[in-house]
């Protein structure tokens, strides 16, 4: 009796422990409603740039023998912190929609403006930084991903200074 007691409370809590970030996961990014299609869009460029990496290497042990092992840190590195970039934008600029006040959307616009420019130089230093190492990469697949992110950050960065643009000429974002 007591061993069933015990088999069912170890079932159960392995289905909280499982199931609870399986939920929250997936309400991260509802958490803000966001209509704008500017949001959509920083959202999609962001989901774009997070890298999952290989599936059937976790602890990336083939990348520690690689040839191209300093160039793939440093795409790892430019990768990572340009999704953070693009996450921090994404989210201020549904914050800014979500404010009721007039007043309150005077006062944020400057700072939102400020921090649009300061993360799309930021992102233009990680495209920069990501095409450092292409010519001296000996793996064409390496070389492929640093074209690819390379286009994926500059393409960010292009949005983001549209977004900008519209705020310095609009007091609402572009639609």
């Amino acid at each position: 009796m007591v061993l069933k007691k015990s088999t069912w409370g170890l079932f159960f809590l392995t289905a909280i422990l499982l199931f609870i970030p399986v939920r929250l996961g997936s309400q991260e990014q509802n958490l803000l409603p966001h209509s704008s299609p500017d949001v959509l869009a920083l959202y999609k460029a962001h989901s774009a740039l997070i890298n999952l990496g290989n599936p059937f290497d976790p602890l990336k042990i083939s990348e520690i023998g690689s040839p191209d092992a300093e160039a793939i840190k440093i795409l790892d590195a430019a990768e990572s912190s340009a999704a953070d970039y693009l996450r921090a934008t994404a989210d201020l600029l549904a914050i800014y929609e979500n404010l009721q006040s007039e007043a309150d959307r005077t006062i944020v616009k400057p700072l939102l403006i400020d921090r649009f420019r300061l993360y799309s130089r930021l992102l233009g230093f990680d495209a920069e930084k990501v095409a450092i190492p292409i010519g001296y990469m000996k793996q064409p697949a390496n070389t492929k991903r640093a074209l690819k992110l390379r286009d994926d950050v500059l393409a960010a960065k292009n949005k983001l200074d549209a977004i900008a643009a519209s705020f310095v000429k609009d007091p609402t974002p572009s639609s």
